[in-house]
């Protein structure tokens, strides 16, 4: 439901584009369809190279001559910024931009990216080493768009719901699960879900899980199949709510205050009509979609914000030791 976008700096290099009316068509494109007015926001944007793309872009972006074109180039950039996902480091220092481009084909490699993309020369250069890579003119068709939603409807099959989750879980610090059922029939998704979060590669760091459930007599049996799947160094945090109604998966990152407290900022939520039980293929799919804005905030006011009014005292799940 998230799809990501890696970009080199070329995109917003003046330069690099002979017909320039052109080239502020395809930026109007490029920022109409990535930011989507009426609707969440359905990608994210690689910030490689642990976070100097940005910079770089940055760079690229104030160099421009034409007064029009930066202005568009800034708004654009200055919303990608609210979308960025830190990608570790993959190669030598990228000097240039077909080097920016093989940064982003290795960390496709170790994490996919479902688009990269480079202005026209870039993506002749690196044709025959990456064949699906992307060039800004391709924006303009309806192709270069296509399975970029904000809404889904997955089969209820656990593994594949999971996978549509994947780019919350995978770039997230923290990550809650709401869910009334998780303590019962609906454990296994999120069992499967804890898993996954847990076992992504080191280089997206740790995250902090928090399952909030209803009151069940069956709660212990998930804390003890919980526990059986965390390693050392590895918590869960399980919040007890006398009454839910809904199915939410929230997640972001952390800000810190002056004072050095930490604090949850939520980036992305998906309101799940249902979950899968196990692997039922031909069962009626279910209804997901992204969250907007104001949904979002509500979501995580209500059950994840550190003073959220209510919230029950948690239960911290630990490995089980020998």
């Amino acid at each position: 439901m998230l799809t990501e976008f890696a970009f080199t700096p070329s995109i917003f290099d003046e330069d690099a584009h002979e017909d320039k009316e052109a080239w502020r068509e395809q930026l109007k494109e490029l920022g109409r369809n990535l930011f989507p007015r009426v609707s969440a926001c359905p990608v994210v944007v690689s910030d490689l190279y642990a976070g100097s793309w940005n910079q770089v872009a940055d760079q690229t972006v104030k160099r421009i001559k034409d007064q029009r074109a930066r202005l568009l180039c800034e708004g654009i950039l200055q919303k990608m910024r609210e979308t960025l996902v830190s990608r570790p480091v993959c190669g030598d220092w990228p000097d240039e931009d077909i080097a920016w481009g093989r940064e982003a084909i290795a960390s496709d490699k170790a994490e996919s990216i479902e688009r990269i993309v480079a202005n026209a020369a870039t993506k002749n250069a690196l044709l025959e080493e990456y064949k699906l890579i992307r060039s800004l003119e391709e924006v303009e068709e309806g192709g270069f768009w296509r399975g970029i939603v904000s809404d889904a409807s997955p089969k209820m099959i656990i593994k594949d719901q999971i996978e549509l989750l994947k780019k919350l879980w995978m770039h997230s610090e923290w990550i809650a699960l709401i869910n009334p059922f998780s303590c019962g029939n609906e454990q296994d998704f999120a069992l499967h879900l804890i898993s996954e979060a847990f076992g992504r590669s080191s280089d997206f760091g740790r995250p902090h899980f928090e399952l909030h459930g209803q009151d069940d007599k069956k709660w212990m049996n998930i804390v003890n199949q919980v526990k059986s799947r965390l390693s050392v160094g590895q918590t869960v945090y399980m919040y007890h709510w006398p009454k839910l109604l809904d199915r939410i998966i929230l997640a972001g990152s952390y800000s810190r205050e002056s004072d050095g407290t930490k604090k949850k900022t939520v980036r992305w939520g998906v309101s799940m009509s249902h979950v899968a039980h196990g692997n039922e293929p031909s069962a009626p799919p279910t209804e997901w979609k992204l969250l907007r804005t104001e949904p979002l905030d509500y979501w995580f006011r209500k059950h994840v914000k550190e003073d959220a009014a209510g919230k029950p005292t948690p239960i911290p799940i630990t490995p089980v030791t020998v």
